[in-house]
């Protein structure tokens, strides 16, 4: 099963979400009053693609080792 991803945009600034972060980004958007706007993808086009949240969140969770002398 492909998961359905989400082309979200406030403006010129665009990403690409999974259903749950494009959802809370709707929410978010709607709450501020923005003009927003968000196109669900094909199902070619999601195969490829990543969430870009997600992978921020897989980032900044990921233990990483500091070396002395690398501040």
């Amino acid at each position: 099963m492909i998961e359905t991803k989400f082309i979200c945009a406030i403006e010129q600034n665009t990403m690409i979400l999974c259903e749950t972060h494009a959802k809370a980004f709707e929410l978010a958007a709607l709450t501020a009053k923005t003009p927003h706007t968000i196109y669900e993808m094909e199902d070619e086009d999601a195969m490829d693609a990543k969430c870009q949240a997600c992978r921020l969140q897989d980032e900044l969770t990921r233990p990483q080792i500091i070396m002395p002398g690398e501040f």
